[in-house]
């Protein structure tokens, strides 16, 4: 409940919106004030002007403040002014002077259509002042109602969506409003009420619940249904009701032009709920269909890429078992270098899924610790040295390059992956090449390699996850994981990594560049630039 005071400023501030300030309505002393005063500032007026230009012209002063008061304040008071006007002519300017007698019939006629062309006056100029009040509040109602879809448009929650609709039908109408939204069972909740505090009674959930229950069965269900409290009205889209309204006010109830407006906010709130759920249905369709997608993608590794050397391990370890007497020292030898090389390779593809599924879940715990890119760059090509063994392997690190605060496992294993890489897409015998630069600002470290190179739209794809250029025949065996692991590393580590094609003949380049931030020690004078 609101006082005297609160709730008159309520209703002013409602009129103000909807524009039903009425020239008939009830109006206090002060324009009534105003009207003496212009009437008699009128009449002074037309004393000055009378000696100098009759009585033919003193009408037109006492008619232009009667526009002035129906311009200003409406009918009423224009009236009023219409018969002051009238007895100050007679009193003043019809002769006999000084009373409000007429002696000859002529001035009667005069006097009598004065007073008609003056309250014909005055009545246009109070039409034509309601005419523009109205236009101008439905103007500021119409620029409310687009400012309000604005705001609307760029909400992205229902719960930030409701309280803006609640808020907004309070502010323009100043009612009390509750929002009702359907639950998972189909139960009437209040999701939103302004102000906050605002509640339902046992009888108002029952009415909400019809109001829904109509607007379900009902083609278009847009009507109210009322309690002691609160008219409910439904969120109704083309869809269907998507929730209900309830308003309630202490005093008037709502005027039709109250009542339009409340139905504008209504239906534009309607769109907006339907369009935040079918953008979340969309989400959780697009999040259903990746999953998926990674699903598939996973079983195929599973069932393939990690069959393919379980079969190879299974079968040399098998003919070493049962037929080793059978194979000489060399033989045997290389059953159990396929056997060591596979199990490294099925060893790698594990790492992959397990590093993925805690890049996925954000549990890396950095360990930072200053590093010499030398020492990272022997020690991944230590652990791959079986890998590399059938390429040409050229190592250009420059004297002089800083020392960069890294974590030492990580940052190994995207080396480890990218030689990887480099070694499945290249021809036996071909060069990798290994090098770096750096300055004052960055090191950037490249692999390169002499391969087919990637497809100019496969450059920034080959990073996501279970994406393998398709080559044909040629497509070599692996899970698609190893880079997209090296990305998400390099990114917790603070660099980036980029991939490009050689300019000087076909293989890709894979460049990791890390900034002056990962700098532990700045590079001697005599470093390379």
């Amino acid at each position: 409940m609101t006082d005297g005071g609160e709730q008159d400023s309520r209703d002013r501030m409602r009129r103000d919106w909807i524009g039903i300030r009425s020239s008939s309505g009830p109006l206090g002393p002060w324009p009534f004030g105003v009207t003496v005063v212009a009437i008699a500032a009128a009449l002074v007026v037309a004393l000055v002007l009378y000696p100098v230009t009759g009585i033919e012209d003193v009408d037109l002063v006492f008619l232009a403040a009667i526009i002035a008061i129906a311009i200003r304040y409406g009918l009423w008071p224009s009236l009023v002014a219409c018969v002051l006007s009238a007895l100050a002519y007679n009193f003043f300017f019809i002769p006999p002077f000084h009373t409000f007698a007429v002696a000859n019939p002529a001035n009667i006629a005069r006097l009598f259509f004065f007073l008609v062309v003056a309250i014909i006056t005055s009545h246009l100029a109070s039409r034509a002042r309601d005419a523009a009040l109205t236009a101008a509040s439905r103007a500021e109602t119409t620029e409310a109602l687009y400012a309000f879809s604005r705001k609307i448009a760029g909400i992205v929650t229902l719960d930030d969506l409701l309280w803006a609709t609640g808020q907004q039908i309070a502010s323009m109408l100043m009612l009390d409003v509750v929002i009702l939204l359907p639950d998972a069972a189909g139960k009437l909740e209040v999701k939103a009420a302004y102000p906050p505090n605002g509640h339902i009674d046992g009888i108002d959930t029952a009415a909400a619940r019809l109001a829904w229950e109509k607007s379900r069965s009902e083609e278009r269900g847009t009507e109210a249904l009322f309690t002691d409290q609160h008219p409910f009205l439904p969120l109704r889209t083309s869809h269907g009701p998507v929730g209900v309204v309830g308003v309630s006010r202490t005093g008037a109830p709502l005027s039709p032009g109250e009542e339009r407006l409340l139905a504008a906010l209504i239906d534009q709130a309607a769109v907006a709920i339907e369009r935040i759920r079918l953008a979340t249905d969309m989400d959780a369709a697009r999040l259903a269909t990746e999953t998926e997608r990674l699903r598939s993608a996973l079983l195929s590794s599973l069932s393939h890429d990690l069959k393919t050397p379980l079969a190879s391990i299974t079968g040399a370890a098998t003919s070493l078992r049962q037929y080793g007497e059978l194979y000489d020292a060399a033989a045997r030898e290389e059953l159990a270098a396929t056997i060591q090389g596979e199990a490294e390779r099925l060893s790698r593809f594990v790492a992959n899924l397990l590093d993925m599924t805690r890049l996925k879940a954000g549990g890396i715990a950095l360990k930072r610790e200053p590093i010499d890119l030398g020492e990272a760059v022997g020690a991944a090509l230590q652990r791959m040295q079986g890998v590399l063994r059938e390429h040409q392997v050229v190592v250009d690190l420059p004297p002089g390059l800083p020392m960069l605060d890294l974590d030492v496992v990580l940052f190994e294993q995207v080396l480890v992956n990218l030689l990887d890489n480099a070694a499945k897409y290249s021809p036996p015998g071909s060069r990798i090449a290994i090098s770096a630069n750096g300055n004052e600002r960055k090191v950037e470290l490249t692999v390169s390699d002499e391969g087919p190179g990637i497809p100019a739209g496969d450059l920034e794809r080959v990073f996501e996850m279970f994406h393998r250029v398709n080559k044909g025949d040629r497509q070599r065996a692996g899970t698609g994981l190893g880079l997209s692991i090296c990305r998400g590393f390099v990114e917790i580590l603070g660099g980036m990594v980029q991939a490009t094609n050689r300019l000087d003949g076909p293989g890709a380049v894979f460049t990791i560049t890390f900034p002056k931030s990962v700098f532990t020690a700045m590079p001697r004078e005599d470093a390379a630039e």
